[in-house]
Formats: structure tokens, sequence, C-alpha cells
């Protein structure tokens, strides 16, 4: 039975993958858990990116971000109704309910091992499902990012990128910081939050950009806003 579950998991996966790739059910701007998408991908879009502001003599905020235990704290509504909006039929639904439904867990520490609780939220650990699941899960937060004006949002499975473009490096980490505040906003609201210690905000300005404007809060030193988190560290790089 473990070994024909395991196969059937390979089979609707690839299934749910190739309706995806036809309908184009997830943004671009998730390069992970597809076919043909790799971390290449990634940092070409940034370079192109980077390279455009160059050519405008404008000044880019990249803020860098880690949804903390994203795997294990997806909502099982919440995943199921995706499949639903996205047009899965009922009955891949109900089955893909079924398959995140009723696993246990127990805790063993010594010789002591507690008794099987239920788990409520998360996906299995190692199973060809999870990656698919949980990029469906965040598409919603990256279709309303293409709604921001002049910042971008891409996700690589559970790692951010939000990058902003302004006139001054100043103006430009205050936009990305903005955006940031509705991406914790959109995590909230669906379980999920970002670890603070993995955030990192980089500065890319232009080699004739004036120093008085990058801003003496920004240039070699941590940001000061607390909600950024205690130690991320801001970086200058010029063009």
């Amino acid at each position: 039975m473990e070994c024909v579950g395991k196969l059937l998991e390979k089979v609707v996966t690839k299934r749910i993958n190739t309706n995806i790739e036809c309908f184009n059910l997830l943004p671009m701007s998730q390069f992970g858990s597809r076919p043909h998408y790799s971390t290449i991908n990634v940092v070409a879009t940034l370079v192109h990116k980077i390279q455009g502001m160059q050519a405008t003599g404008h000044a880019g905020a990249l803020l860098l971000f880690d949804i903390s235990g994203f795997f294990d704290n997806i909502n099982l509504g919440r995943a199921i109704q995706i499949l639903h909006n996205k047009g899965f039929p009922t009955n891949v639904c109900d089955w893909a309910l079924s398959f995140l439904m009723g696993h246990t867990a127990s805790l063993k520490i010594g010789i002591y091992e507690s008794s099987p609780f239920p788990i409520l939220n998360g996906t299995p650990q190692g199973s060809p499902l999870l990656p698919i699941l949980s990029t469906l899960y965040t598409s919603s937060l990256l279709e309303a990012s293409k709604r921001w004006t002049h910042c971008d949002l891409s996700i690589y499975v559970d790692n951010g990128a939000i990058y902003a473009i302004s006139t001054t490096t100043t103006a430009a980490a205050s936009q990305a910081h903005q955006y940031y505040m509705k991406v914790l906003k959109w995590l909230d609201d669906n379980g999920l939050q970002a670890d603070p210690l993995k955030m990192e905000l980089i500065m890319f300005c232009p080699t004739h950009a004036n120093p008085n404007l990058i801003g003496a809060n920004i240039l070699g030193a941590r940001y000061t806003d607390p909600s950024l988190g205690p130690n991320h560290i801001t970086m200058v790089s010029h063009l």
C-alpha cells in the first residue's frame, strides 16, 4: 500500500503540473516547484531589472525575506479552496483533502514517548505533491503584487524578493518597506509569517548618484525600522 500510495501521488502531481502549465495557473513570478524554472531564472530576471534601473539612472532596493515554517503552517482548508478556485475537478480536490488530513505525530524524548496527536495544518514532508500545493498557496499574493507601482514581487517556493525603484535609495527603501508590510498582512491573514532573522535589504545606486541623497540610515548601516527585523543588514552596491 505504501508503494502504491507514493505512485499515486506522483501521478496526481504530474497531472496537476500539466494543468498548471497548460492553463497558466501560476504567475510567472513564482519560480519554484514548476517545470523548466530554476534559480538561474530568478537571478537572470533580477539582473535584468537592475540593468534596466541603471539605464534610467534610478536607485533600487531589493528586500529579501523568508516565510517561516512555510510547509508546516499551510492551512488545509485554504489550500483545498485554492484548488477549487483554480478550476480543478471536485474529485481531485476531495482526494487532495483526504491526502492532507488524518496525519498524526508523537514526541519522543529519551525513553518517553507521547501519545499521538493530530496534525491540523501543513503538508507531508517528502511528498511529491508538497511543492506544487505550496506554490499554489501563495499564488494570490503574487497576483495581488501585479497591481504594485514601481515595485514587484517574485517568490521561489518560500523565499521572496521585493524589488523597488525610485529616484533615490532612501525613497526606494521606503517603497520596498511599504509593500513588504502588505506582504506581512497577507501572510498573517493566511496563517503564515516572515522570519525576521532571514531578512536582508540591498540597495543599488548608480555610480553618479549624489552621496547626500543616499541617506545616513542606509549607507553602510542597519536600517532603523524595527519592523524589518533586528538583525538584517543593509548593503549598498554602486553599479
